[in-house]
């Protein structure tokens, strides 16, 4: 079977930098789940398979192989000042002819908010997407400056999401919101991979830390997490926070109003080194967001061994398994959110306890092994369905 890919990895790491646009990169997602995976796919089919990766920072098409997986960088030579319609049309200008020339049995999209789903869905081929973030449902905490992913991602979702029979869900939440878009398609559920480095790694050496990775934006609710640590009064313990966003001077106000900014601590964007270190010196993870599909980052702090409190927002709670591997909380409740930072610092032997349980539970549900080889069914159902038509 040949499958073509559309996605978004940093281009800076896939490709060589005589092809990139010398200007200062921009911040770019390491998007785990589609490193994790392609490796793993390759190594357990006979699926021929090119990741297209189109991008303004390249100055030429360029074509690569790495660990049996084809990386296609396209060149993307507009800028991003359209309306939403010709914002897609420039764009699958460009990504269609490589589609239809590499000519896949199915293209898989990596997201429909990204755009990758319409761009697969344009190009006339069978189509397949990977859930990933659902502009729908993130289309309140956008802020206005971030046009593309508030009005044209949300745009681009809603005309391909009823235009893909076969979906990859990482959450039943992400699952039911498909189905009800699409009732007719096939929705299988397999969780993200979880990438080596992070089982690979010392487990947590349980400071008194506590810790949020995230964007600093109003959809992950970085103020209830400052507002509930300082409320917690453990006047001996930290609060680290993890990544950048147009909120951080807001963020450091609120902690300096509520005398707790001497003790938290705000690092910007971390690599994957540094986001492991600063998850092995912590007791505990807080994710606040007020919607998440199936982030990442709480699969990756219990490989560290710890626990997570997180809010009952989207996938989040099908995550964390509540009272065992950490605790569900409201969404912007600081008070409850306090008293369970509280009970996990004055208590390293149950925080432990409970980084442990989480741990067990991504080794096996997060193994790469396991999710390629869901991926592997997947792809042989299209093949089915595909032979039927």
């Amino acid at each position: 079977m040949k499958i073509a890919f559309i996605g978004s990895l940093p281009v800076s790491a896939v490709f060589p930098a005589e092809v990139l646009r010398r200007k200062r990169q921009s911040h770019e997602h390491p998007a785990p789940w589609i490193a994790a995976l392609l490796p793993k796919l390759a190594e357990m089919s006979d699926f021929q398979m090119r990741l297209i990766i189109p991008h303004r920072n390249l100055t030429k098409r360029i074509l690569i192989e790495k660990n049996g997986v084809e990386y296609e960088g396209v060149p993307i030579p507009i800028p991003m000042r359209f309306t939403r319609k010709s914002f897609y049309h420039s764009i699958s200008h460009y990504t269609s002819p490589v589609l239809r020339e590499y000519g896949p049995d199915v293209i898989h999209a990596f997201g429909f908010e990204t755009g990758s789903a319409l761009l697969a869905v344009r190009s006339g081929l069978p189509t397949s997407c990977f859930i990933q973030g659902i502009a729908e449902k993130l289309f309140p905490y956008y802020s206005e400056r971030a046009w593309i992913d508030r009005y044209v991602g949300r745009w681009g979702e809603q005309r391909a999401v009823g235009r893909v029979p076969w979906m990859v869900a990482e959450t039943e939440f992400a699952k039911k919101w498909a189905l009800s878009k699409n009732p007719d398609a096939y929705v299988k559920l397999i969780p993200h991979p979880l990438r080596s480095a992070f089982l690979e790694q010392t487990r947590s050496n349980c400071a008194k830390n506590i810790v949020v990775v995230g964007g600093l934006d109003s959809r992950k609710g970085v103020d209830t997490v400052i507002r509930a640590f300082a409320r917690a009064g453990v006047e001996d313990a930290t609060l680290t926070i993890v990544g950048n966003g147009p909120l951080r001077s807001n963020l450091e106000s609120l902690a300096s109003h509520l005398d707790v900014v001497k003790r938290v601590q705000f690092t910007g964007a971390l690599d994957q080194t540094g986001v492991i270190g600063a998850l092995q010196q912590s007791r505990a993870m807080v994710i606040a967001s007020r919607m998440d599909t199936a982030p990442n980052v709480v699969s990756e702090a219990h490989a560290i061994g710890l626990p997570v409190i997180g809010t009952r927002a989207g996938g989040i709670p099908e995550m964390i398994d509540d009272g065992i591997d950490g605790f569900h909380v409201d969404v912007d409740d600081h008070e409850m959110m306090s008293d369970l930072i509280g009970r996990l610092l004055h208590n390293p032997s149950l925080a432990k306890k409970m980084g442990e349980a989480g741990r067990a539970k991504v080794e096996t549900l997060n193994s790469a092994d396991d999710v390629a080889r869901a991926h592997v069914e997947f792809f042989n159902r299209i093949k089915t369905d595909l032979a039927k038509r």
